[in-house]
């Protein structure tokens, strides 16, 4: 398959994997992560989505997790860059909410990275601030 084919099916992938994320919907999400995926959000004792997670399943309660702690429809979300070459794809941005716990919100930069294969994400990377985070999550 020609890298442009490649690339094309990448954003398709992308497409509805942040269709999914807009939504707070895990299995939607779900639809695009391989049974077998390797992913990781830089780990936080705060947030127990963060960290390694194998394998759809744990990708799933990660994602419930993470959504089930912020309060729905104040995502702040921007996507300042996308970067795809074949099935390997890098997205750039910031990504805001409020903590439902705290009432507190924030904003910070990410760099997530997709390795995509099949129509599936086989490999998902997400790098943010977690300290500026964690100030959201932490009760005065």
């Amino acid at each position: 398959m020609e890298l442009h084919q490649k690339s094309l099916e990448t954003q398709q992938v992308l497409d509805g994997f942040f269709e999914g994320t807009a939504q707070n919907n895990p299995l939607a999400i779900a639809k695009y992560i391989d049974e077998n995926v390797d992913f990781y959000i830089a780990e936080s004792p705060y947030m127990p989505w963060t960290g390694k997670k194998t394998g759809k399943k744990e990708v799933i309660k990660a994602l419930e997790q993470l959504i089930d702690a912020h309060t729905i429809g104040e995502d702040d979300f921007e996507m300042d860059h996308v970067f795809i070459d074949g099935n390997e794809a890098a997205v750039f941005g910031k990504a805001g909410r409020r903590v439902k716990a705290t009432g507190k919100k924030f904003k910070e930069p990410f760099c997530m990275r997709f390795s995509i294969n099949n129509g599936l994400i086989t490999k998902f990377l997400m790098l943010e601030d977690s300290h500026q985070i964690e100030k959201a999550f932490k009760q005065d």
